[in-house]
């Protein structure tokens, strides 16, 4: 039979976040051999309440995290959609956790539908993290309710069993890459790209993507990018692909602030590049050199995967069972302590240093993802997971 999933997850385009863009991927992929809807929750009030993107049915619960009240007032919401979501799935694919989930599972179970719940960010929604929150055995409980869990890194995986849960009841599934999209350019693409983008040329770019928050760490990019301009006698560009809007929770103003005033001090303006949101990341990665990732915590980053399989070398600080599960120090990429900028700083001179190097490490990058990363690969395993379900399902 072919499956029917719900997805749900956190926000979803035309909102733009790692872990919308990671289900919109995935949800491509599974075209044709799972029928799948949505359910997410927006800040946006002008997103309508129901619509279809590529062709599936999206339905939005509008929740301001500054008022208390919507929460109610999207449970309701929720209570009113259950009968539609019930009718028309037969697994609930959450994407991450929030609150929102406890409602959903418990309607899921009621109906007799499966429950598959992905842990996505480590420090932040893996259950360890979780029963450090506020009610957090409760919280912990309704992870422990879902028929499987879906561990996005070994790190994940580990969390999980520390907690209790069992390996029957766990799978290592990571993100996935659109390889036929993120791919890497050849110098004439790069050039037209540069040009249509409104980036240097003539210059090796370093590209960050993501918020502009403590634990990203633009700001240590930043300081170790100044030194390495320094030292490798060559000039380059940096481009900051992330909102620094103050009004998103998620980004820290003085950081944004001091870095901007920094380069107005030193005369950067037209060396440091600010995109506060796009929906083609894919043309800012192939026009682009290098790829900097010197995020302290992360659960398997959507952005670095996607520089790899555009061919970038990539540099990412050390989250174990994280980033060292993807790179291959010294050969796929390079791995550096969290915020030491001389070791970041040392890397990105290296490479700027030597084109050749840059290339072979982005060579190894790029067959990495398409070995281990590849969305359609991705697919097949949930495809395998969600038959695996359906072939036992209660009621």
């Amino acid at each position: 039979m072919t499956p029917r999933v719900l997805m749900v997850v956190g926000a979803y385009y035309p909102e733009l976040a790692g872990g919308s863009l990671q289900c919109r991927t995935l949800v491509a992929a599974l075209r044709g051999r799972a029928s799948c809807s949505v359910l997410a929750t927006t800040g946006d009030r002008a997103l309508p309440r129901e619509s279809e993107i590529d062709g599936v049915p999206v339905h939005r619960v509008f929740v301001d995290a500054q008022r208390p009240a919507t929460k109610a007032a999207a449970a309701l919401r929720v209570l009113s959609l259950a009968p539609r979501l019930v009718s028309s799935a037969d697994i609930f694919h959450f994407h991450g956790f929030t609150e929102k989930m406890l409602l959903l599972a418990a309607i899921a179970r009621l109906s007799g539908r499966r429950t598959i719940e992905k842990m996505t960010s480590v420090g932040w929604d893996d259950p360890l993290a979780i029963r450090s929150r506020r009610f957090g055995r409760w919280l912990a409980a309704g992870i422990r309710g879902a028929d499987r869990i879906v561990a996005v890194s070994p790190a994940m995986r580990e969390r999980c069993r520390h907690v209790g849960l069992k390996d029957a009841k766990i799978r290592t599934i990571p993100n996935g890459v659109d390889t036929a999209r993120f791919v890497p350019a050849p110098a004439a693409v790069r050039a037209a790209s540069r040009a249509r983008l409104g980036l240097p040329s003539g210059l090796p770019i370093v590209a960050f993507i993501g918020f502009w928050s403590a634990e990203k760490g633009p700001d240590v990019l930043f300081r170790a990018w100044l030194a390495a301009r320094e030292a490798a006698g060559a000039d380059s560009a940096l481009l900051y692909v992330g909102s620094t809007d103050e009004a998103h929770a998620e980004v820290d103003r003085s950081r944004v602030r001091h870095v901007r005033a920094r380069i107005g001090q030193l005369g950067l303006a037209d060396r440091v590049i600010f995109v506060e949101r796009t929906s083609d990341v894919a043309s800012y990665l192939q026009a682009s050199d290098l790829f900097a990732m010197p995020s302290s915590r992360e659960g398997l980053s959507n952005a670095l995967l996607e520089a790899m399989a555009c061919g970038l070398p990539c540099i990412a600080a050390a989250i174990p069972g994280v980033t060292d599960s993807v790179i291959e120090d010294g050969a796929s990429g390079f791995i550096v302590p969290p915020g030491d900028e001389r070791a970041l700083a040392s890397v990105l001179t290296m490479l700027l240093r030597d084109r050749g190097m840059m290339e072979e490490v982005g060579r190894r990058a790029r067959q990495t993802i398409l070995e281990r990363y590849a969305i359609d690969a991705v697919a097949d395993r949930y495809l395998a997971l969600y038959g695996e379900l359906l072939g036992g399902r209660r009621g």
